[in-house]
């Protein structure tokens, strides 16, 4: 027999669409829409005041606003990046922070290396789109010939999905 989802674990799931929105524009204009955190950490906030555990929230979210700002000064990602982390960082709470932010790392991680992978055949004309490409694979492919950027809520999203699966 096949259990019925409750409230707590259906919450989390109304941050999936503000996520993907926010994936999408990060991947084509390397931006995080502002509506895509505030969507994301009240679901989280909601989530947590249905849970009674808004004070882990509230730590994890801080904890993770704290990283990111020391990420975004550092100039290793942008501020959309440190704001939606710590949106997801409500999402998750204390319990799921370890998981979080060891799978956005982690996704981080492959993902840059793959840019960096494709830069030089990019560079040197090996790789080469066909003519109909869309404008944002075009525009990617100019990216990696200057210098990558990363389109880090990707990886904050794998971050997230690892985290809410290890809770689940």
């Amino acid at each position: 027999m096949v259990e019925p989802i409750t409230m707590a674990a259906a919450l989390p799931m109304l941050a999936a669409p503000p996520m993907l929105a926010a994936c999408l524009t990060d991947v084509r204009h390397r931006l995080i829409p502002d509506w895509t955190v505030v969507a994301v950490g009240a679901t989280g906030l909601v989530h947590a005041l249905h849970t009674a555990t808004l004070p882990g929230a509230l730590a994890a979210g801080g904890i993770c606003l704290l990283l990111g700002i020391a990420a975004a000064r550092g100039g290793l990602w942008g501020w959309g990046d440190a704001k939606l982390l710590a949106a997801t960082g409500t999402l998750v709470g204390l319990a799921g922070l370890p998981a979080h932010l060891s799978g956005t790392a982690l996704a981080g991680g492959l993902l840059s290396a793959l840019l960096l992978a494709l830069r030089g055949p990019v560079r040197a004309g090996t790789i080469a789109l066909p003519a109909g490409a869309p404008r944002w694979l075009r525009a990617e492919q100019t990216r990696l010939r200057r210098a990558p950027t990363v389109p880090y809520a990707l990886a904050i999203a794998a971050g997230l999905a690892a985290a809410l699966q290890i809770g689940a």
